[in-house]
């Protein structure tokens, strides 16, 4: 039993509980600025089709996620969110 406990306070075993944790913390962040840009897209009452819905949702990307949702503010159409990208 010891030599588990001293695999689990091991440096490697530190270092791939933090990247684990990292991960999840960055896939958490995706999916909420996912849920952002959907939110706001329905509160200024744009049409999101279940294709847009779907693109939008698998984006892992923060920075295009952030765009997208900045963009989401003056859309006049759920199809200017990917004019670049």
């Amino acid at each position: 039993m010891s030599a588990l406990l001293n695999f689990f306070r091991s440096e490697h075993a530190q270092r791939a509980f933090a990247e684990v944790r990292a991960e999840g913390q960055a896939q958490g962040q995706a999916v909420k600025g996912a849920k952002d840009v959907l939110r706001v897209l329905s509160l200024r009452g744009l049409e999101v089709t279940p294709k847009t819905r779907e693109r939008i949702e698998a984006c892992k990307d923060l920075d295009l996620l952030d765009t997208w949702l900045d963009r989401a503010v003056t859309a006049s159409r759920t199809e200017d969110l990917f004019a670049d990208g």
